[in-house]
């Protein structure tokens, strides 16, 4: 009377959350059926036949923190980064295959880079794909290559990421991505560490580690059909989760004054500005929903522009120049006070 996947409970900053995974006789919650619903000690959730009461344990996790509040070029002191760190520093030294996942801007090329630039292979190379931008067409050939007339316009022999990444590693960005029909030739290659060329005969052997990133939930992307199971099993061997930044605020600061560092010697080493505390405390206080990336686009244009107040830095969080006739109209969001005021 239940379904594979019936129904998980997650823990976010609000509580215990149950939902239903489309399950085929629903869940339930002291006895009314549910799509989503926060528990309480002692609540009684349904599925098919069966009653769970739900009481959670009074205890203490111990999460292990790294001492450094960086890793490389990923920088944050707050507990959510430094447990990332702490974990990347345990799953670098493995040769073990990585999920990454987060939400768009928050970093996941930097922490493949990183995990590589820590690993044993770092002097080997590093080797991305794209699988959100490569011509469904060409896939198979970017990730395994190709010989030469296999196909209207293969002129010459490709190896493909695979065999570039010989020895290396391979960074697959947006896996979640990649077309349904190609997934079962990856799991292949990620089973055998073989790869067959595009047109070639025989396979090749290739010593890679595979590293994996995607914005999506994958394991929802599976019950929806659109992602293989069994390869979704064979890349979460180990998982990182990149928190958005919205969740570690007060990093904030921190990333601001480090990426104004980055940035001197593309300006000629040329003094850094610097950002009075209430324009800090205004970034800080914003949601910034395209994360780092955001947050990155932001100081660009507060080196261009150097605004003297707070007005004009939130005219930047939009995209607009301080003082831009197209926005002179509009009233002033106020992202530096309080909901109330």
């Amino acid at each position: 009377r239940v379904s594979r996947t019936h129904c998980e409970i997650v823990v976010d900053e609000h509580g215990y959350l149950v939902r239903d995974l489309e399950s085929k006789n629903g869940t339930s919650l002291d006895g009314l059926r549910i799509q989503g619903c926060y528990l309480k000690p002692a609540s009684v959730i349904g599925i098919g036949d069966v009653l769970l009461v739900f009481l959670p344990a009074e205890e203490q996790a111990q999460v292990a923190l790294a001492g450094a509040d960086r890793f490389g070029k990923l920088v944050g002191g707050s507990l959510e980064m430094r447990a990332l760190f702490a974990n990347l520093e345990r799953i670098a030294t493995q040769d073990a295959t990585v999920l990454i996942e987060g939400e768009t801007g928050t970093g996941k090329e930097i922490v493949a880079s990183e995990i590589h630039a820590h690993s044993r292979r770092k002097g080997a190379p590093l080797v991305t794909v794209d699988c959100g931008s490569i011509a469904e067409n060409l896939a198979e050939s970017a990730l395994f290559g190709h010989v030469k007339g296999a196909f209207t316009g293969a002129s010459a022999d490709r190896e493909g990421a695979f065999r570039e990444a010989d020895g290396g590693t391979l960074f697959l960005d947006e896996i979640g991505e990649l077309p349904l029909e190609l997934q079962p030739k990856l799991l292949r290659a990620l089973e055998a560490r073989e790869v067959k060329p595009v047109g070639g005969a025989s396979s090749i052997k290739v010593d890679v580690r595979i590293l994996a990133a995607t914005n999506r939930d994958l394991a929802d992307e599976v019950r929806k059909g659109t992602f293989r199971q069994d390869l979704f099993f064979r890349l979460d061997v180990m998982r990182v989760r990149v928190p958005p930044l919205r969740h570690r605020r007060g990093d904030v600061p921190r990333l601001v004054e480090t990426l104004l560092l980055r940035s001197r010697p593309a300006r000629g080493g040329a003094e850094t500005p610097r950002i009075a505390d209430e324009v800090l405390a205004m970034l800080a206080s914003y949601s910034w929903p395209g994360n780092v990336r955001e947050l990155r686009n932001f100081v660009e244009r507060y080196l261009v522009f150097t605004p003297t107040g707070v007005a004009g830095a939130v005219e930047l969080l939009s995209g607009a120049s301080p003082g831009d006739a197209s926005r002179a109209e509009q009233p002033l969001l106020r992202l530096d006070l309080p909901f109330k005021e």
